[in-house]
């Protein structure tokens, strides 16, 4: 009972003492309030709110600090994402399957597309490392369309990658210079590296050799060329035809001294026993189309650095025995020589039996004429022939019919073993293409150097050929029928070198003549080959092109524009411009605002070279009219009032500041590539992923 009364009486006093604590503790909050109310408030340049109180934190932020948000960087954004992202590995190709894919593309010119699979697929969504193979396509790939650029780019990529470069990457870099749009830009590269492999260490092989010249050589630094090339023959390299080839297609980059450069590389070739190919005869026609060999001066030392390589043959020589020099000495006071031609071979028996006729007819002191014949066999005789020195025996075969007589050539072919200079009298300097390819031997010499080495023409000899020959059209029947001799059946491309030659001597209607052949052509070839479709002769855009150079009217531009159009050809710049360079040369305003019309309409881009024509062929009326010496007639001047209020208008609506702004040559390779007209069947097929084998079920069965 005690202790249940002690009980109670201590719940009692807790509960006053809490309440006493209660009544105690609000007079402290009233306080505070009061206090907090008289206080000052600040703001910050987010206009947030706080008060001057030490305890209290986080009144800044629009939330509360636990939920905060912590600040991101982009970079740290993308980090996070590729750290979660980890692709599968059913999603990741072989390396070989990248660079079939690769190739795909490369097959249909689409190069962003291309390094596309390497950037992005292979490096980011996949992330594959890739290996120096797949650099090397890349790189020659740029390599080929001459984006420099990229090419370094890649290649420093790859070493930095620590992928080691081949000496395919170094060949491929030092063609991506050769090709270069820049000269400038692709010596700089060039010699940076081939600085480098020299800094490195690095031993280039023939071909990365091959690849500098080319390299040095286009883009105008021979010397250096040339300098590689010694550089070899001191390391004791083979120097074979190709690298002979480059250094022709080094000579053609100077325009002077281009076709003096060039032969004295053949002749070189020729010293070292290196038989010529295709694309060496190649590399000589279009150095004689661009080059030139120079001034006098420059053929006079030509001739004496060729005379020097050459090895010259001297007949053999026969001396007379001593009885025969007495004889001799007996009868005529001048020393006499006995000379046997090698070239016609006899034997040791016979060979005596002319000495003794000989010897008997001179010691007998018959008077010896200028030429006088001495049967020998019944083939064959022996002519003695006296000059003022010696006598010369020749061996002539007795024919049956006369032989025929051949003119013989009186220019020396610099590209033949032997140089004949004996009937030149005096050197000039040469001007014209033709002269230039007669000195070569003309188009009949040249095939006969040719089947000399055993190399047979192709379609592409007589293509660089044809601007070489005469300007008349039997020339180029003459070029045509010995294209036939040698089974060689002409392509589009011919056809567009022969219409374009015959432009420019003004033969337009030989040039529409042209096309006549090619339809008889297609006959022949469909009545022959009625399944090959593709060996038939077929339109392209070049040959509309040549075609425009002879629409003198405004009538055969109208039909050569609509054949484009069935055809499904688009209009170019090029092409409009060549027909308004008939309106403009004969003061055709209605061919003028034609060809203009058409740019308009289908939205062609025009160039500085259009423009310049039409504010050229402005100022020309404008100067006519204004003249008082040359009065034009009123239907002329109305016309021109007319061409200039439409001039002014055209040059508004087609914003020519935009239209005139140049184009980056890489600019194409850096976008995706554009939809053309035509339907184009490309399908690129995804490499598979998974690969079964077909297992076929065999029976088991026990052995005997």
């Amino acid at each position: 009972m005690a202790f249940r009364c002690l009980k109670l009486l201590r719940n009692v006093r807790n509960n006053t003492v809490f309440r006493c604590n209660l009544i105690s503790s609000s007079v402290p909050v009233v306080e505070e309030k009061k206090r907090i109310s008289n206080l000052k408030e600040y703001k910050t340049e987010k206009n947030f709110l706080y008060l001057e109180d030490p305890d209290t934190f986080g009144t800044l932020s629009l939330k509360s600090p636990s939920h905060s948000d912590e600040l991101q960087d982009e970079s740290d954004i993308k980090e996070e994402q590729y750290l979660q992202n980890l692709p599968l590995k059913s999603q990741k190709l072989t390396i070989k399957q990248y660079a079939d894919l690769i190739k795909q593309y490369l097959k249909y010119n689409r190069l962003k597309e291309a390094i596309d699979v390497l950037e992005v697929r292979m490096l980011t969504q996949d992330r594959v490392k890739p290996e120096n193979y797949i650099y090397n396509i890349l790189i020659g790939a740029c390599a080929e369309v001459g984006f420099t650029k990229k090419a370094f780019k890649l290649y420093n990529d790859m070493k930095r990658r620590a992928l080691k470069p081949t000496g395919d990457t170094y060949t491929c870099l030092f063609v991506a210079c050769a090709n270069s749009p820049w000269p400038s830009y692709g010596l700089k590269n060039a010699r940076h590296l081939r600085s480098l492999m020299i800094e490195k260490g690095i031993e280039p092989n023939l071909t990365n050799y091959n690849s500098m010249i080319k390299a040095f050589g286009r883009c105008g630094d021979i010397s250096e060329a040339f300098k590689i090339v010694d550089e070899m023959v001191s390391k004791k390299i083979k120097i074979r035809v190709h690298t002979y080839n480059h250094l022709l297609h080094a000579c053609i980059s100077d325009k002077n001294l281009g076709l003096r450069h060039a032969l004295i590389v053949w002749r070189r070739m020729l010293k070292s026993r290196e038989k010529p190919n295709i694309y060496s005869f190649n590399l000589m026609l279009k150095c004689v189309k661009e080059c030139n060999l120079g001034t006098k001066e420059d053929i006079e030392e030509l001739i004496g650095i060729i005379q020097n390589l050459i090895d010259v043959t001297r007949p053999v020589t026969l001396q007379i025995e001593s009885k025969g020099e007495t004889a001799l000495s007996n009868n005529q006071n001048s020393k006499q020589m006995l000379l046997v031609s090698s070239t016609n071979p006899v034997n040791n028996e016979s060979s005596s039996n002319i000495r003794s006729m000989a010897e008997k007819v001179i010691s007998s002191g018959e008077t010896v004429t200028n030429s006088q014949s001495i049967p020998v066999t019944d083939n064959k005789q022996i002519t003695i022939i006296k000059d003022d020195e010696n006598i010369t025996l020749e061996f002539v075969g007795k024919l049956a019919k006369p032989a025929t007589v051949t003119e013989k050539r009186t220019v020396p072919n610099l590209l033949s073993k032997v140089l004949q200079m004996k009937e030149v009298l005096a050197l000039q300097e040469i001007g014209s293409t033709q002269e230039k390819f007669a000195v070569l031997g003309g188009m009949e010499d040249f095939l006969k150097e040719m089947k000399e080495v055993n190399v047979t023409p192709d379609i592409k000899i007589f293509t660089q050929m044809l601007p070489l020959i005469e300007e008349s059209r039997e020339a180029e029947m003459q070029l045509i029928d010995t294209m036939k001799g040698f089974d060689i059946r002409a392509d589009i491309d011919f056809y567009n070198m022969l219409i374009k030659k015959r432009c420019l001597r003004c033969d337009y209607d030989g040039a529409f003549d042209i096309e006549h052949m090619i339809d008889e052509e297609n006959k022949f070839l469909k009545k022959k080959y009625p399944l090959k479709k593709k060996l038939r002769l077929k339109r392209n855009i070049m040959t509309y092109g040549v075609l425009a150079m002879a629409c003198k009217t405004k009538e055969h531009a109208e039909k050569l524009l609509n054949e484009m159009k069935s055809a499904q050809i688009k209009i170019n710049i090029e092409i409009l411009g060549t027909l308004l360079r008939h309106g403009t040369a004969h003061a055709r305003f209605s061919y003028v605002v034609y060809v203009m019309n058409i740019v308009k309409e289908e939205n062609v881009k025009i160039n500085d070279i259009f423009l310049k024509h039409l504010e050229e062929f402005n100022d020309k009326c404008s100067s006519i009219i204004q003249s008082k010496e040359n009065k034009q007639s009123d239907t002329f001047v109305k016309s021109y009032e007319k061409f200039s209020e439409f001039y002014k208008n055209w040059l508004k609506d087609l914003n020519v500041e935009e239209a005139l702004k140049p184009e980056h040559p890489w600019l194409q390779f850096q976008v995706s590539y554009p939809d053309t007209i035509q339907h184009q069947n490309i399908k690129i097929v995804e490499p598979k992923k998974f690969y079964k084998r077909n297992k076929k079920y065999v029976e088991y069965k026990v052995k005997n």
